[in-house]
C-alpha cells in the first residue's frame, strides 16, 4: 500500500512539472475556450435575424421558434454521451470533429432554401456545440494544476457568454452589411478552419497522465445504474426543476425574442436592441464567479437560487410591463436580469452535494440534461403564443406582432422565476447535505 501510495505522489510531481512547463498549454485552454465563443455564438444566431429567416422560409413565429430550438433538440440528449467519449478519447479527435460538425452545419444553414433544411442545420450545430463546455473542461483539467482550474474555469464560461454578446449586436451590424447569408457562411467557414487547427495543435494530455490512466484505469462507470440512483432522490429533480425554470429566460429570451420584444415594445432599431440584450450574457459572465464565491462565503445556495428567482421576477416584470425605458436602463436591467440568473449554476455543486460518490457527475449531467430541456421548449412556446395573439397585421410579406401580443407572451417569464424560487424553497438547507 505505501508502494502505491508513494508511486502516486512520484507520477503527481512529473505531472505538475510536465503541466508547468509545458509551452503549448496556454494554446490548447484558448482554443478550446475559442470553441466555446463559437458555440455560444451560433446559439443565439438566429435572434438577430427573425424578420429575414420568416421572409426567406415565409413561416410564422411557433415556426422561427422551433427553429432555432433545433439546436437544443440534441444538445441536451448529446450531454451525458458526450462525457463519457471525451473521458474515452480524449478532448483533440472530438473538439476538431466537434467545429466540423458545427462548421458543416452551419453551411447548411447559410445555403438552405427550405425550413426543413435550415432546421437540419440547427440540428448539426448543437451537435456539434455540445462538445464545447465539456472539451474545455478536459484541457483544463488534464494540463493545469488544480489550483488553476476553478479561475480557468470560470474564465472559459465567461468566454463562452462574450460569445452570446458578439452573436447579436455586432452580429446584426454585420448582417446589415453583408446579409445574413453571407455572415452565415463566414461563420461556417470559421468552424472548419478551428477544425483544423485544433486537430493539428490540440494534444490530450501529458504522456505521463496518459500512461498513468491506463495503469490504474478502474471498470467503466454504470450509467443507467447511476442514473437511476440520481432520479430515485426527490431532491435531484426539485432542483432541477428549479434550475429548469431560473435559466428559461435566457435561452427564450436573451437566444431568441429579447431583440423582438425590445424593438417593438420599446421601439429601439434593431441594431440597439441587439446590443442591450446582449448584456444579459455579460451579467452571466459576471455573475457567475461572483455568485460562486458568495455562495462558498455564505453556504447558503438554496437562499442565493431563491433570491435570485425573486429578483428575476422582478427585473423582467418591469422591462416588460414598464414602457419607454430609456435605453442605458434597459442595459442595466439586462445585465442585473443576467447576473440574477447566474445562480442557476449553483444548481450543478448542489445536485453534486446531494447524491453519493460514484453518481456526482451523473447528477451535473442530469440537471444539464433538463435545463436544455427547458431551452428547447421555451423558443417554440413563445413563438407559439405570438401567433395565438397575433391581430393579423403584415408587412413585406411577413407577420408584425404588436407590443400587446409581446408582453402577452413574455408573461411566462415572471412566472418562472417565481417557480424557480417555489421550487427552491423545498431544498434542503446547506447544514443538511451530508451525503457521502
Amino acid at each position: 500500500m505505501r508502494d502505491q501510495t508513494e508511486e502516486k505522489l512520484l507520477w503527481i510531481a512529473i505531472l505538475k512539472v510536465k503541466m508547468i512547463k509545458h509551452p503549448m498549454r496556454w494554446v490548447f485552454w484558448a482554443l478550446a475556450a475559442f470553441f466555446y465563443f463559437y458555440e455560444y455564438f451560433l446559439r443565439v444566431q438566429p435572434s438577430v435575424i427573425i424578420p429575414e429567416l420568416m421572409s426567406a422560409f415565409s413561416v410564422d413565429a411557433t415556426a422561427i421558434g422551433s427553429l432555432s430550438a433545433f439546436y437544443f433538440y440534441i444538445y441536451g440528449p448529446m450531454q451525458l454521451p458526450v462525457g463519457i467519449m471525451t473521458d474515452r478519447y480524449g478532448a483533440r479527435r472530438l473538439l476538431a470533429l466537434a467545429a466540423a460538425t458545427a462548421g458543416f452545419g452551419t453551411l447548411i444553414f447559410a445555403v438552405s432554401p427550405y425550413y426543413w433544411l435550415a432546421s437540419l442545420g440547427r440540428f448539426f450545430m448543437g451537435a456539434g456545440s455540445s462538445f464545447g463546455f465539456v472539451g474545455m473542461l478536459y484541457i483544463t483539467s488534464h494540463w493545469f494544476a488544480e489550483k488553476r482550474r476553478g479561475l480557468l474555469i470560470g474564465l472559459g464560461g465567461a468566454i463562452g457568454a462574450l460569445g452570446a454578446v458578439f452573436g447579436e449586436g455586432p452580429l446584426r451590424e454585420a448582417v446589415n452589411a453583408f446579409g445574413w447569408r453571407f455572415v452565415s457562411l463566414i461563420l461556417a467557414g470559421i468552424g472548419f478552419l478551428l477544425a483544423l487547427i485544433i486537430a493539428l495543435a490540440v494534444r490530450n494530455a501529458p504522456e505521463e497522465m496518459i500512461a498513468y490512466d491506463e495503469k490504474v484505469k478502474k471498470e467503466p462507470p454504470h450509467i443507467l445504474k447511476n442514473l437511476m440512483i440520481v432520479c430515485a432522490n426527490p431532491y435531484t429533480w426539485v432542483i432541477a426543476l428549479s434550475s429548469l425554470f431560473i435559466y428559461i429566460f435566457t435561452p427564450g429570451f436573451g437566444g431568441l425574442w429579447g431583440i423582438s420584444f425590445v424593438h417593438s415594445t420599446h421601439g429601439y432599431s434593431i441594431e440597439d436592441a441587439g446590443f442591450a440584450v446582449s448584456m444579459v450574457f455579460v451579467g452571466w459572465a459576471v455573475g457567475s464567479p461572483v455568485i460562486g464565491k458568495l455562495s462558498d462565503y455564505l453556504r447558503a445556495k438554496k437562499l442565493l437560487i431563491i433570491i435570485g428567482g425573486l429578483l428575476g421576477a422582478l427585473l423582467i416584470a418591469a422591462v416588460i410591463y414598464i414602457p419607454n425605458w430609456p435605453l442605458w436602463t434597459l442595459y442595466i436591467l439586462f445585465f442585473l436580469l443576467g447576473f440574477v440568473s447566474a445562480t442557476q449554476l449553483l444548481a450543478y455543486s448542489y445536485a453534486i452535494d446531494i447524491n453519493p460518490g460514484p453518481t456526482k457527475g451523473t447528477a451535473a449531467a442530469f440537471i444539464n440534461f433538463m435545463t436544455v430541456v427547458g431551452a428547447a421548449l421555451i423558443q417554440p412556446l413563445i413563438g407559439f403564443f405570438l401567433d395565438r395573439y397575433w391581430t393579423g397585421e403584415m408587412s413585406k410579406g411577413i407577420r408584425v406582432y404588436s407590443p400587446s401580443d409581446f408582453k402577452i407572451a413574455m408573461t411566462c417569464f415572471p412566472i418562472f422565476f417565481l417557480l424557480s424560487s417555489l421550487f427552491a424553497i423545498f431544498l434542503k438547507k446547506f447544514e443538511e447535505l451530508k451525503v457521502p
